[in-house]
């Protein structure tokens, strides 16, 4: 029986390192829920979605959802978003971060980690990952980042913070790869997830 296992955490948590290396491990098939971006649609303003509804079925990822459906089952899919053929192994490890919130595709999660990034670290991986290769970077790009994180976005980033109970397993996002990766498996191994 397939399970896929959620990767989940706010941005700059280190959910895609971790998704990659957790697949790895496992030999595992990986999805990505940004990889689907392009071909589904998701509130045209973060900000005044989280001020207002917060309701995570605005977020039609309905490509995504076919596919979580079509391993979950057993089945290989060809993904519509990378046009490269997914096989149905184990486990998925579905780098979710939205986690069970997005009923759509979290109803196909069978273990759910969130992985617990200090903010302050998360808005660091943020900026380098961002900025690091940009050729034509001007530094004002960088303070209007901060700016509007501490003026406007701050919320979006506290939010997954809350009901943290709802997971499967709390990771501590400070550790190393290796180190969050031998634990995850140690704990699937033992709780047989």
């Amino acid at each position: 029986m397939v399970k896929i296992i959620g990767i989940s955490g706010i941005g700059g948590a280190g959910k895609s390192v971790l998704t990659n290396a957790l697949g790895e491990a496992l030999d595992a098939t990986m999805l990505f829920w940004d990889n689907f971006y392009e071909i589904s649609q998701d509130p045209k303003n973060y900000i005044e979605w989280y001020s207002t509804t917060r309701n995570y079925s605005e977020w039609k990822y309905d490509a995504l959802v076919e596919v979580l459906k079509q391993l979950k089952s057993g089945k290989k899919v060809i993904c519509p978003a990378t046009k490269k053929e997914l096989i149905p192994t184990d486990y998925i490890v579905f780098d979710a971060p939205l986690g069970r919130k997005h009923t759509a595709t979290g109803q196909y999660i069978d273990c759910l980690i969130f992985l617990n990034t200090p903010l302050d670290v998360a808005l660091a991986r943020r900026i380098l990952r961002d900025f690091r290769d940009k050729s034509n970077l001007n530094i004002a790009e960088i303070f209007e980042e901060l700016d509007f994180y501490l003026t406007a976005s701050r919320p979006l980033y506290t939010m997954d913070y809350e009901g943290k109970e709802k997971f499967d397993y709390v990771v501590d996002g400070d550790q190393s790869v290796d180190e969050l990766v031998a634990a995850i498996v140690q704990k699937i191994q033992t709780d047989g997830r």
